[in-house]
């Protein structure tokens, strides 16, 4: 397969954020992605595929950029073996590649189930467009579903499902949905909304089978306490792992993620890595952070390949992300702390949540109907970036109007500049 300067291994953001600035800076790439198409925008993937079965998938990349022709796209090919020493990566088709600087985005693996019956048909997860295509033709078909887990992806499922006229009821193992990341009142928001569409949503529950008539369907889910839930499908979104494997079987640094600094550097000096898969430990961090949103992934695989091309950059940016649902879109930029407390401002048609450590603020979280309440979180993100601290008196005397937020939120920052 012969010898390239820069090899990108990945078809998700951060891959296509790293080919691209590469390119864009004259650098030839070849970029390799198991599936069946180049980088594209997975957003979509939760809404508009599941809702308009014929919605096509928009490709991360402008179509007339001519930075284009410096990146050799390979479909169809898995990378199986990585031997930085040698700088060479291996594909399942047993070909070889050899390049001289590397960049890993291989993403994310839904996390399985695992209970009796949950193998086999009509049991879905939501990763790639191939997935997404699969749930929206069930959706045309099954009459009930059931989807277990009740964080961002699978509330995002029910809420296509149920305007797609499936009968839908969500399982979560916790005592409340959204439980990472999300403020409890904005939590309660989100299930309200659920509810007024028909979706019922239970709490402190988790599947025990997935129970399957005698020619191998589903028929229907046992929880834990003995209540059988009829459905003719499940999707399951109970988080995700990363995919490490390649990086550990290479020798990398890996800690439930391939270790990388805030440039994304691994152990190695001739392998960068970005996006999902990567655990980011700034200077002076034990833990570090995973950051598990399409805004960052493709920020980290943009500063990767600066820091690949000689440049001075890292990802110091401030997380946002966001998830639309029926006709409501729920925003969050930050990274809320356990010391944090939380405090409620806004109003009750579009609350909006600070979490504060002192006076500082740290994350912040809102939701509404409509873009208006975008406004308000982006403008408090340029708060935490700047290390401000938010006067709640001030912010009180909005009476919740999320342009005013906007502004109180946008004179902290100048005051913190």
């Amino acid at each position: 397969m012969g010898r390239h300067p820069y090899a990108v291994v990945g078809g998700g953001p951060a891959a296509g954020a790293a080919a691209r600035a590469l390119a864009a800076a004259g650098a030839d790439v070849v970029l390799l992605t198991a599936e069946d198409r180049p980088p594209y925008d997975r957003t979509v993937l939760s809404t508009e595929v599941l809702l308009h079965p014929g919605a096509s998938v928009p490709e991360v990349w402008p179509a007339a950029a001519d930075w284009r022709a410096r990146i050799q796209v390979r479909t169809g090919t898995e990378v199986v073996g990585l031997d930085p020493e040698a700088r060479t990566l291996t594909t399942a088709h047993g070909d070889s590649l050899t390049y001289a600087t590397a960049l890993l985005a291989p993403g994310a693996e839904p996390r399985r189930l695992s209970v009796s019956g949950s193998e086999g048909p009509s049991i879905h997860y939501l990763r790639d467009v191939a997935d997404a295509l699969a749930i929206s033709h069930t959706f045309g078909r099954a009459r009930r579903l059931v989807v277990v887990g009740g964080g961002v992806i699978g509330l995002e499922v029910a809420a296509a499902a149920a305007m797609r006229g499936v009968d839908v009821e969500v399982v979560e193992a916790r005592a409340r949905v959204l439980g990472r990341g999300v403020p409890a009142p904005i939590a309660a928001w989100i299930v309200a909304l659920h509810e007024r569409h028909g979706v019922r949503i239970r709490t402190g529950a988790a599947p025990d089978a997935v129970q399957r008539s005698p020619d191998g369907a589903v028929s229907g889910v046992r929880l834990i306490d003995g209540t059988v839930l009829p459905a003719d499908a499940v999707v399951v979104g109970i988080g995700i792992e990363p995919r490490e494997h390649l990086a550990h079987a290479a020798g990398l640094a890996c800690d439930d993620g391939i270790l990388v600094d805030a440039s994304g550097r691994t152990s190695h000096p001739a392998v960068f890595a970005a996006g999902d898969a990567v655990r980011m430990r700034r200077t002076g961090e034990s833990l570090g952070i995973r950051l598990e949103s399409f805004s960052a992934a493709g920020r980290q695989g943009e500063v990767a390949a600066h820091t690949m091309l000689g440049r001075h950059d890292s990802f110091t940016d401030v997380p946002w992300w966001w998830s639309d649902q029926y006709d409501a879109t729920l925003h969050s930029t930050g990274v809320a702390t356990p010391n944090a407390r939380e405090v409620l401002v806004g109003t009750p048609e579009a609350p909006l949540v600070l979490s504060l450590v002192g006076e500082r603020l740290v994350a912040a979280g809102g939701v509404g109907h409509g873009p208006g309440i975008a406004r308000p979180v982006r403008a408090a993100g340029r708060v935490i970036a700047a290390g401000g601290r938010v006067d709640l008196r001030e912010l009180r005397t909005s009476g919740g109007d999320p342009a005013s937020l906007a502004a109180a939120f946008r004179a902290a920052a100048r005051a913190s500049a």
